[in-house]
């Protein structure tokens, strides 16, 4: 895993939300080769999305059904090598975080798994 990654993650305001985000921001602060991009950036580009992406493998992580940052990339014609469902991990492992402005005991325990998962998933990139 040593190409740059750029995890493009749901910023939901829903506690899964704020798990992803989270989740994907720790992952950034705690390897060089990964990056935290801001869904709401390039939403909000109308043409275009951040240099962030520039020779980055990208990864999406999905908080519920709707997956808005496929989408909203999808939009801006930029193909993700890797979309991870926070939603389906999180209640695999029977946890419900329930606020969405701070972590709670089972959004902290999540946040921990949905970590270990994405970089898993990171090496078969």
């Amino acid at each position: 895993m040593n190409d740059k990654l750029a995890l493009v993650s749901c910023s939901g305001l829903s506690p899964l939300g704020l798990v992803v985000r989270a989740a994907s921001v720790e992952l950034a602060l705690e390897n060089e080769n990964i990056v935290a991009a801001c869904i709401t950036e390039y939403s909000a580009q109308p043409n275009n999305c951040s240099p962030i992406l520039d020779d980055a493998k990208i990864v999406t992580i999905t908080g519920c059904g709707d997956d808005c940052a496929s989408v909203i990339l999808k939009e801006k014609n930029i193909d993700s090598v890797k979309n991870i469902p926070a939603d389906s991990i999180v209640k695999d492992h029977d946890l419900n975080p329930l606020d969405a402005v701070r972590l709670d005991e089972d959004g902290e325990k999540a946040v921990t798994i949905l970590k270990e998962h994405i970089l898993k998933e990171l090496e078969s990139i």
